[in-house]
């Protein structure tokens, strides 16, 4: 297992792991943009596929996770706490103090996963997702 930082030729390999576990995740698109972007940090971890990936936007002195997803079959194994840390670890270095990130409601796992290191509800945004679903707004110093 190792995590290594993605780069735009790596573009296929994310939207494999979307389409099959967060359909409503990037399209390649928004992944070229984002890309792009100096301030796009996009995290994978791997076993012999690309199995997890973080995605975080920052600004000079905060960082907005914007999407952990980790392949169905190796869920519930730590890989997405992994994730997290190395990207904590890496905001760290860059002098980042604060990391924000959304969570549906009801996703209990994740939200039990946020709250356990460190993260602290700030907010919801009602109906933010296309179901409707409300969205809690965590954030954590770092």
């Amino acid at each position: 297992m190792r995590i290594d930082r993605l780069f735009s030729k790596h573009i296929d390999d994310i939207l494999a792991l979307y389409k099959d576990n967060f359909p409503d995740g990037w399209n390649k698109n928004m992944l070229e943009s984002a890309f792009q972007q100096e301030r796009f940090i996009a995290l994978g971890i791997y076993e012999q596929n690309l199995i997890g990936i973080i995605t975080c936007s920052t600004t000079e002195f905060d960082a907005d996770v914007e999407g952990i997803v980790v392949d169905k079959e190796h869920r519930r194994k730590g890989y997405a706490l992994l994730l997290l840390n190395a990207l904590e670890e890496r905001l760290i270095k860059n002098k980042i103090e604060k990391i924000f990130l959304e969570v549906r409601k009801n996703n209990l796992p994740a939200k039990n996963l946020y709250l356990k290191n460190g993260y602290k509800e700030i907010s919801v945004r009602k109906k933010y997702y296309n179901d409707g679903e409300d969205a809690l707004i965590l954030a954590k110093e770092l």
